[in-house]
């Protein structure tokens, strides 16, 4: 008869709270549309056409990347996964938040893989503030 130890026990169990926890913001896309789809979802109008930009996440975080890592963990996404991957930036313009005009201007969404992994609305304005995807 095999024995398991507390410690084995609580290990197995963390992996699975933590593989767990890690696919409960996984949002799969195939398509420009899905994203315009999500971001309605979160109550984001957007207009025009995006605009798009394949980034590189570095191996080793700077403080830009720390930050802006640090604010995609407020909105539930954590960027520490995907290290040294490449990933789409899809950039939109924010017509309105909530049905109401919004000081933030842009809506941001990272793709990596077909799955969304980090999204943020910033202002462009000098001085303008960023905060992740509601």
């Amino acid at each position: 008869m095999k024995r398991f130890s507390i410690k084995a026990a609580i290990t197995a169990v963390s992996a699975v709270i933590v593989l767990l926890a890690s696919c409960g913001h996984s949002y799969r896309v195939s398509d420009e549309s899905d994203l315009r789809e999500y971001l309605g979802g979160k109550g984001i109008s957007v207009t025009g056409d995006c605009s798009e930009k394949t980034v590189t996440i570095p191996a080793e975080f700077g403080e830009v990347y720390e930050r802006y890592n640090e604010l995609q963990k407020q909105g539930g996404y954590d960027l520490t996964p995907y290290r040294s991957r490449e990933a789409t930036v899809y950039t939109y313009s924010v017509a309105a938040v909530d049905g109401q005009p919004s000081d933030f201007t842009e809506a941001h969404i990272m793709v990596c893989d077909g799955i969304i992994i980090a999204g943020d609305l910033a202002s462009a304005a000098l001085g303008g503030s960023m905060i992740p995807l509601p």
